[in-house]
């Protein structure tokens, strides 16, 4: 009987309302920060993936430009030509453009996974003790002033 009337006799106090906003404010930080580390790393590998295929697409043309093995068969009326040796330099030197530039930028963007996401991470894993404290604490409340106004 005790806790019919707890729950539904007696209204809300202000301390009560305050600690239903606090905990609505850590809720409302672990969504936020939720969302943050989301979209860090969607942010990360959306870079990763651009890297990837500007390296690839450098490979892609100088495979392309290199010389082709002619087969056993005989292509008659076609004459093969070796791709001038100024173009298979050029593909060659974008394709090692695009590995370092990679390599360079893949290391600024796993950056962020030290700097955002690790520190967002923390910031959720400090914010739950807290908001379980703050939690029981208003409930143990709850139930001594349930006890004593009854």
């Amino acid at each position: 009987m005790q806790s019919v009337q707890r729950r539904f006799g007696k209204p809300r106090t202000a301390d009560e309302s305050q600690v239903a906003v606090l905990l609505k404010d850590f809720d409302d930080a672990d969504k936020m920060l939720s969302r943050i580390i989301e979209a860090a790393k969607a942010w990360r590998d959306a870079w990763v993936d651009i890297l990837t295929v500007q390296q690839r697409l450098a490979y892609d043309f100088q495979d392309m430009y290199s010389p082709i093995v002619e087969s056993s068969e005989s292509n008659e009326g076609h004459e093969a030509r070796d791709t001038p040796k100024p173009i298979i330099l050029r593909t060659v030197k974008l394709q090692q453009a695009y590995a370092e530039l990679k390599d360079d930028l893949l290391d600024e963007v796993n950056m962020v996974d030290t700097r955002i996401v690790k520190p967002a991470m923390d910031a959720r894993e400090h914010i739950q003790p807290l908001k379980k404290t703050i939690k029981r604490r208003a409930d143990k409340k709850a139930r001594r002033g349930g006890l004593f106004h009854s």
